[in-house]
């Protein structure tokens, strides 16, 4: 899948680079809203009433990545994003450890419309996004008694749509424009299917779907070097 976004970006970007742009590289921060995961993860806890095993990591924000290309006559851009977060539960004493972790991670394409606020060099716009995320979720459970050690790897994914908006403020600098969003992105969460077998798919206690849910803020602080 990151092979395809890969190609895909590639593509866009060729066939417009005869046209004025910008070339985008961006660093996020991004809170999350995986509480169906969540509540998957308490599962562990009440499964195991006899171990106090804790919670150490339930899915909290995290830095991410993007890099697009804008199309300024359009006021268009394309981009790609890369996401991670994950939950982790873990308990140790003498007689041993176990440690469950989940690691969850996105790949996102998506487009945005630009609708500027000002005409000066100091730009306000408001972004209006649509996209599509591929979500990978590696469950592993490490259990080590006394000298007997049990390992266990489960790897899942899903597809999930979205769409969002956010205020990007623009500074030029020399040869590059330094730029700045905050904006909230509303994300419909797919179900997590088993990846060797996609009949299937992670389900609680109860017998609901687990899925993931990226809807969050997004705040972001990077450059754009305009081509012409």
């Amino acid at each position: 899948m990151k092979t395809i976004i890969s190609l895909l970006l590639m593509f866009a970007t060729a066939s417009v680079l005869s046209q004025n742009g910008k070339v985008l590289f961006e660093t996020n921060y991004n809170t999350f809203s995986h509480s169906s995961l969540s509540d998957f993860q308490k599962e562990f806890i009440d499964d195991l009433q006899e171990i106090p095993i804790q919670i150490t990591d339930d899915f909290s924000g995290n830095i991410g990545f993007t890099f697009g290309y804008e199309i300024i006559n359009a006021n268009v851009a394309i981009f790609a994003s890369y996401n991670t977060t994950g939950g982790k539960l873990s308990y140790s004493d003498f007689s041993g450890v176990i440690r469950v972790t989940e690691t969850l991670k996105a790949y996102t394409l998506g487009g945005e419309y630009l609708v500027p606020f000002t005409k000066t060099n100091n730009n306000f716009t408001l972004g209006l996004r649509g996209f599509s995320m591929f979500s990978t979720m590696e469950l592993k459970n490490y259990t080590k008694i006394l000298e007997n050690i049990t390992k266990e790897n489960i790897d899942f994914q899903s597809i999930n749509l979205g769409v969002g908006a956010r205020i990007l403020y623009e500074y030029p600098v020399s040869f590059f424009i330094v730029r700045a969003s905050l904006g909230f992105d509303l994300t419909f969460g797919g179900a997590l299917k088993f990846q060797e077998n996609s009949e299937f798919h992670l389900e609680n206690n109860g017998g609901d779907k687990v899925k993931t849910n990226w809807s969050g803020l997004r705040t972001s602080v990077g450059i754009a070097i305009p081509i012409k």
